[in-house]
């Protein structure tokens, strides 16, 4: 997997209002609502270092998720990476020297 700049994206889906997230991000034909909850129930679950975490390695922190979310964890993080660079808010991290 590539590394990309997740404390950038925490940043801005902690600092912009839920409201024009759903707006910006909310597809039927990508992200849908339960991809958008489960994010959001990702994102205010812990701080920053544990979305981090949980980000790259593609996994998820301690939270209760519903039927419709338990279907989709497989794929969930491949899905919102793929609708987030579309939208360009998830971008390659840049290398450290």
């Amino acid at each position: 997997m590539a590394n990309y700049d997740f404390k950038s994206l925490y940043d801005f889906l902690t600092q912009t209002p839920e409201q024009g997230l759903r707006k910006m991000l909310v597809d039927p034909k990508g992200l849908n609502d339960v991809y958008f909850g489960l994010m959001m129930k990702v994102v205010r679950a812990g701080g920053e270092a544990e979305f981090v975490a949980c980000a790259s390695k593609e996994t998820f922190p301690k939270i209760k998720m519903g039927p419709a979310e338990q279907k989709i964890k497989e794929v969930f993080w491949k899905e919102c990476f793929k609708a987030l660079q579309s939208r360009g808010l998830l971008s390659p991290a840049n290398k450290v020297a």
